[in-house]
């Protein structure tokens, strides 16, 4: 994968195991999420997506995707499957072949996730989970699991981010179509994504860039909105700044306003205080916006 942003994405829908049902939502959720972050417009990652594979093969793909990284790299991590905690309340996300029984040899453990995320040189991680417990839920909805299920305590470092579809104590959803089972589509959480990204609507300070933040805003609003009983998690590690993680595809509606204390020198009589007001580039992943600044700001 090329150097900068780079994403991977896990899906698992397909189980061995009586015990956990087959999702319907995964497969699509891959192909959505994969096809935005993908376009060079929105989110300019190289993908990889891996769909259906057993444990081993999982955690060798984690490993090797937060290996021999550069301190500026953006990396993106998304996982769609069941999750599910041992008796000793450790979380594994289930893979094709996971065995309930045998989670800590046939699971991918969450615990092994956050040591590999620790031991990354890249600087800007980004975690996004979709996961789920079996069981089913009336009224149109299947019942999806906690998707962090305490993630906070099993998931934390430097320098990163994880958003989940809902919180500990709370199922995450997806939707039950009555229709032929081909017609998948994105779960609740992931749909949010998808939509926030693909349409520009997260980037809610209307700058041109769509930060972490304004993604978890956009998607809670969204979920919120189609289950009250869902409630998506946010948790920072140590980051600095924004993190960026798409530009805003279609055009701004409405630009951000200028600091007031730019707008006071740009309507100053003063033709050096004008001058002072300069524009440089913020660079996201190789690529750039353009933005008003003063020029004592600017590091020299």
């Amino acid at each position: 994968m090329e150097a900068g942003r780079n994403a991977l994405i896990v899906a698992s829908y397909e189980y061995q195991d009586p015990g956990l049902r087959r999702l319907r939502s995964p497969a699509r959720d891959a192909e959505a999420l994969a096809e935005v972050l993908r376009d060079p417009w929105i989110g300019h990652f190289s993908v990889l997506t891996i769909l259906n594979e057993p444990a081993y093969k999982v955690n060798e793909a984690i490993e090797d995707f937060f290996s021999d990284r550069a301190p500026d790299d953006f990396l993106l991590l998304y996982l769609s499957c069941h999750g599910v905690k041992d008796e000793a309340g450790d979380l594994y996300f289930a893979m094709t072949d996971t065995k309930l029984g045998r989670l800590a040899a046939t699971g991918v453990a969450a615990d092994f996730v956050n040591r590999r995320m620790n031991r990354s040189r890249s600087r800007s991680i980004a975690l996004l989970l979709d996961c789920c417990y079996a069981g089913a839920f009336d009224r149109g909805m299947l019942p999806r699991a906690a998707a962090n299920i305490g993630v906070e305590g099993f998931l934390a470092g430097r320098g990163r981010a994880v958003i989940t579809s809902s919180s500990a104590m709370e199922y995450a959803f997806e939707e039950l179509q009555l229709v032929d089972a081909g017609d998948d589509r994105p779960s609740v959480f992931t749909s949010a994504v998808v939509e926030g990204l693909a349409t520009g609507n997260a980037d809610i300070d209307q700058d041109g860039l769509i930060a972490l933040d304004e993604l978890y805003e956009f998607v809670y609003q969204k979920v919120r909105q189609a289950t009250p009983n869902q409630t998506p998690g946010k948790w920072t590690f140590g980051g600095q700044g924004d993190l960026y993680i798409a530009w805003r595809k279609r055009p701004v509606a409405l630009p951000a306003p200028l600091p007031r204390e730019l707008e006071q020198m740009l309507e100053s009589p003063l033709a050096g205080a004008r001058q002072g007001v300069i524009y440089v580039t913020v660079q996201v992943g190789g690529a750039g916006k353009r933005r008003a600044v003063s020029s004592s700001s600017i590091r020299r």
